[in-house]
C-alpha cells in the first residue's frame, strides 16, 4: 500500500513538473530575412511535440514614411531542445510593406502542462526584411524619386548605384559646403542606417516625412564605431531664416535678463594666482589629450568615475562639501545629455552636435541648455578654490563639459582638434569662474534639465521649436551680461574720501 502512495505522489510531481521553466532564447539568425528564408532561433528548453508561437513586436522602419508598431504571430517549427525554425514568406514582408527593418522583441510561447497558460521567453532583435527582385523592381520608381528629394532637401551628398551585398551604401560626391560635407562626411565614406532603416542601396535613402530632422549612420574606413549625425530637413532649415533668428535672440535677451535664474547670478569674489590658471592650462591640455588618445576616455561613465576621485580628494582637502555638491549635480548634467543624444559615448555625443555653433547641445533643446546653466555653475563653485585639489577636479571636468556642451573638437586625433578643445576648456574654465549661484537654485536647475531629457526620448523638444537655438543664444548672452554687471558696476563707483 505504501508503495502505491509513493508511486502516485511521485507521478503527481512529475506532471506538475513543467521543464519550460528553463526557456531561454540565445540567438536569432539570420538578421536579413527575404522571401524564403527560414528564421532560426536558438536557445535551450524548447518542448519537443507542442507548438511554438513565435511573435514579434516593435517598431517597423521603412524608407519614405513614419515608424508604426506592429505585433506578428508565426508558426515555428521545433526541430530540436535547442532550434526553432520560423519559414518566412513573401506574404509576411508585403504585410510590412516591403523594404521593412524591425526593432523590437521576439518572442517564443509554449503552452504549459497544464495548459492554462502560456510560457515564453523574449530576446530584443533587428532584423531587416527584403523583398524579392520583382518588387524591388515595381517600387525603384517610387524610391528613386524620394532618394533625389532626399538629396534636394538639401543634405548634400550622392550614394553609389552600386550595392555592396551587405548593410551600406558608399558616399560618391560630397557637395562643397552642403550639410554632409559641414559635418564632416566624405566621398568613400558608408551610410549604414537613416531614421531606424538599414540602407542597403541607394533606393533605401528616403527620410521619414512626419520628423523634422534625420538620423543617419556613417562609418569611414580605419576609424572605430559608427557615427550618429542629425540632418535637418528644409522646413526646418526654413524655420532658421536671419529674420526669425534675429527676433527670437532679441526675446531671449530680455527672456535671459528677467530669468529667475539670472537673478540669482552673481561674481565671485575670490581671486586666483597666476599660477593656479597657469596650472589649470597645463592640465586641460593633458587631459584633451587624454581624452583624444585613450579609447577607455571615449565613454562618460569613465569621466564620471575620475570626475568622483577628483571630487572625493577635493573634499578630503578642504573638509567642505562643496565638491560633493558640484559632482552631483555635474553628473545630472551628464545625464541629461546622454539622454539628448541617446549614447553614453563621447564620440558620438561630439558627431551628433556638428561642427555648427547652433548645432552645439548648448543651443540643441531646452534641456541641454538648462543643463549647460546646472554643469557651468557646479564648476564654478570649485573653480573658485584656489587649491591644487580644486584645479585637479576643474580641469578634467571642464574638457568634459566642452565635449558634451561645446561641440567637443572638429578634427579628432589631431594637434589641431586637441588645440581647439582645449581652448573650449580653457573658456569653460574662465566662466566657470565668473559665475555663483545659490545650491538650490543650480539644483533645481539640474533637476529641471535631467526631467526634461526624460521627456526628449519620446518628444523632440528641439524639433518642436526649431528656434530654441536662437532663444538660447539671447538667454545665454543676457546671463553672461547679468552676472558681470554687479562687477563691473562696483569697479567703476568712486573711491570714497
Amino acid at each position: 500500500m505504501r508503495f502505491v502512495v509513493c508511486c502516485l505522489l511521485l507521478l503527481t510531481a512529475c506532471s506538475g513538473y513543467d521543464d519550460l521553466q528553463l526557456l531561454e532564447l540565445e540567438s536569432i539568425e539570420p538578421p536579413q530575412i527575404e522571401p524564403g528564408t527560414t528564421l532560426r532561433i536558438h536557445g535551450r528548453g524548447f518542448a519537443l511535440g507542442r507548438p511554438a508561437i513565435v511573435e514579434l513586436r516593435g517598431s517597423v522602419h521603412r524608407p519614405g514614411t513614419s515608424v508604426s508598431r506592429i505585433e506578428v504571430g508565426l508558426e515555428g517549427l521545433v526541430r530540436s531542445e535547442s532550434l526553432i525554425e520560423v519559414p518566412i514568406g513573401a506574404e509576411l514582408i508585403d504585410a510590412l510593406g516591403g523594404r521593412a527593418t524591425f526593432d523590437g522583441e521576439l518572442r517564443v510561447a509554449f503552452l504549459a502542462a497544464d495548459r492554462q497558460r502560456h510560457v515564453f521567453a523574449s530576446e530584443p532583435v533587428r532584423l531587416d526584411f527584403l523583398p524579392d527582385t520583382t518588387t524591388q523592381l515595381r517600387s525603384e520608381g517610387m524610391h528613386e524619386e524620394q532618394s533625389e528629394l532626399a538629396q534636394a532637401e538639401g543634405f548634400g551628398l550622392q550614394l553609389s548605384k552600386e550595392e555592396l551585398g551587405t548593410v551600406g551604401v558608399r558616399v560618391s560626391r560630397v557637395d562643397p559646403g552642403g550639410l554632409a560635407a559641414r559635418q564632416g562626411v566624405e566621398p568613400g565614406d558608408t551610410v549604414l542606417g537613416l531614421d531606424g532603416v538599414s540602407v542597403y542601396g541607394w533606393r533605401d535613402f528616403a527620410p521619414d516625412p512626419s520628423r523634422t530632422e534625420s538620423t543617419v549612420l556613417v562609418s569611414r574606413e580605419g576609424l572605430r564605431g559608427v557615427h550618429a549625425l542629425r540632418w535637418p530637413h528644409e522646413a526646418t532649415e526654413r524655420a532658421r531664416d536671419p529674420l526669425s533668428m534675429a527676433i527670437f535672440v532679441l526675446l531671449g535677451l530680455l527672456l535671459g535678463w528677467c530669468s529667475p535664474a539670472a537673478l540669482c547670478l552673481r561674481a565671485h569674489h575670490l581671486r586666483t594666482a597666476a599660477p593656479i590658471w597657469l596650472m589649470r592650462a597645463s592640465l586641460v591640455a593633458a587631459f584633451s589629450a587624454l581624452m583624444l588618445c585613450l579609447p577607455a576616455l571615449q565613454w562618460t561613465t569613465m569621466w564620471i568615475l575620475a570626475l568622483g576621485t577628483f571630487a572625493a580628494l577635493f573634499a578630503l582637502a578642504t573638509r567642505e562639501r562643496t565638491g560633493t555638491t558640484s559632482f552631483t549635480l555635474a553628473v545630472g548634467s551628464t545625464l541629461t545629455v546622454m539622454l539628448v543624444a541617446r549614447t553614453a559615448s563621447v564620440t558620438e555625443i561630439i558627431a551628433a552636435q556638428g561642427p555648427e555653433i547652433l548645432r552645439w547641445f548648448v543651443f540643441q533643446s531646452p534641456a541641454s541648455s538648462i543643463a549647460f546653466v546646472a554643469y557651468l555653475v557646479s564648476l564654478g563653485a570649485v573653480c573658485a578654490r584656489p587649491r591644487v585639489s580644486a584645479s585637479l577636479y576643474a580641469a578634467p571636468a571642464a574638457v568634459l563639459g566642452a565635449a558634451l556642451f561645446l561641440g567637443g573638437w572638429p578634427l579628432a586625433g589631431s594637434l589641431v582638434g586637441m588645440a581647439i578643445l582645449s581652448a573650449k576648456a580653457a573658456a569653460l574654465l574662465v566662466a566657470a569662474h565668473a559665475l555663483e549661484m545659490p545650491t538650490r537654485i543650480s539644483a533645481g536647475l539640474s533637476a529641471a534639465g535631467l526631467a526634461l531629457g526624460v521627456v526628449g526620448l519620446s518628444v523632440d523638444l528641439g524639433a518642436l521649436f526649431p528656434q530654441w537655438s536662437a532663444l538660447a543664444v539671447g538667454a545665454f548672452c543676457a546671463l553672461g551680461a547679468r552676472a558681470i554687471a554687479p562687477p563691473l558696476r562696483r569697479s567703476a563707483e568712486p573711491i570714497p574720501a
